[in-house]
């Protein structure tokens, strides 16, 4: 199975640096994200897609939307491919990192009733391991970086640390085969 992960465009809370995994919350593509998204979808126009999976976040779907365009196909929500549910929810990113950079073990530590980097790992797994279960040949899923980070780490079977580290741009992506 080939997946296309792909990154949502530029946001209003990227441009203020602040944290969101609260579908609720009025996070959406900027102008720049919106052109992101559509060099997206012509650079994926001519993959062969058979289902597109997002977060529940209205990003996510605006970018989908915008590259099932080319497509016309099923776009299927899945709340595991949500963001990592921090605890800073609408505080600056920065103050996030530097609280996990405080703790003992930033993989495992739950702050401010959020989830753990390693609960984001396990819904990750859990949802590639659904997609397994599938007769999909093509697969687009279009979340935040950091469960890009983590599904590209799973399939390639590196560390966590290391699966971290991979940066990719807002309305890009990279490809694996599962």
């Amino acid at each position: 199975m080939k997946i296309y992960l792909a990154r949502h465009g530029q946001t209003n809370y990227n441009d203020l640096k602040l944290c969101n995994a609260d579908p609720t919350v009025d996070v959406h593509l900027t102008d720049l994200g919106l052109n992101q998204s559509k060099n997206l979808a012509e650079q994926l126009k001519d993959i062969p897609i058979e289902i597109i999976y997002i977060s529940e976040l209205r990003r996510t779907k605006q970018t989908a939307e915008i590259v099932n365009k080319y497509h016309q196909i099923e776009i299927n929500v899945d709340p595991r491919l949500n963001d990592n549910r921090t605890g800073f929810e609408g505080k600056l990113i920065q103050d996030y990192l530097d609280a996990l950079n405080h703790t003992a073990n930033a993989w495992t530590v739950r702050l401010n009733g959020g989830e753990s980097l390693e609960d984001v790992v396990k819904r990750a797994q859990s949802f590639l391991d659904d997609l397994k279960k599938t007769e999909y040949k093509t697969v687009l899923i279009v979340s935040s970086q950091v469960i890009i980070q983590y599904i590209d780490g799973i399939v390639k079977q590196v560390p966590n640390v290391v699966a971290y580290s991979l940066d990719i741009e807002k309305g890009s992506y990279i490809k694996l085969e599962l």
